[in-house]
């Protein structure tokens, strides 16, 4: 086994921040293979987050790096919890987002599997297209108020709201047609 030696004399996150960067690349290949399955999940996403765990585990002494192996472990564990944690956001921001074009609250209650892709898609559409829209549905699904993200995003109230009004509205039409194409096929 493979041993590391400490080069801080600490709680070894100079270790750990070595093996992950001389590791980089692996460590990518195994996000993107989980992530690969996973609609509306981003690999950088997962792996920022993964980071940001291991740090915060060698930070405060929940992992410390004896071995590679280990540590191949302990990170594996870390990058399986944060998919999860990441379809589990995704999942939530698509029913929201879905709810909203209904005309209902944001419940955030799981959407059915062949809904959830579409639903991330038109998400992935909003953000490419309108990255605004994408910020201000990600401000107001995190429950900040209009006079918060009209400072965030250097905007008034009532812009945010009107454009908020004419984002429902776009989504919407798309459910109506959404629901069209399925009663003609």
């Amino acid at each position: 086994m493979e041993e590391v030696q400490s080069i801080d004399g600490g709680n070894g996150r100079e270790e750990i921040a070595h093996f992950m960067l001389s590791h980089e690349d692996a460590l990518r290949r195994r996000i993107g293979a989980e992530v690969g399955r996973s609609p509306g999940v981003d690999a950088d996403d997962v792996f920022s987050t993964t980071l940001r765990r291991v740090d915060y585990a060698a930070a405060h002494g929940s992992f410390q790096m004896r071995s590679v192996p280990e540590a191949w472990s302990f990170v594996a564990r870390v990058v399986e919890r944060a998919v999860q944690r990441h379809r589990r956001r995704a999942a939530r921001f698509a029913a929201a987002v879905a709810h909203s074009a209904e005309g209902k609250e944001p419940w955030f209650e799981a959407v059915e599997p062949d809904h959830r892709a579409e639903l991330v898609g038109i998400m992935n559409d909003v953000a490419r297209t309108r990255p605004q829209d994408a910020e201000l549905i990600q401000h107001r699904l995190r429950g900040r108020k209009w006079r918060e993200i009209a400072g965030l995003m250097g905007v008034s109230e009532d812009a945010l709201r009107q454009r908020w009004c004419a984002l429902v509205a776009r989504l919407r039409e798309r459910q109506r047609e959404r629901e069209d194409h399925s009663r003609a096929v």
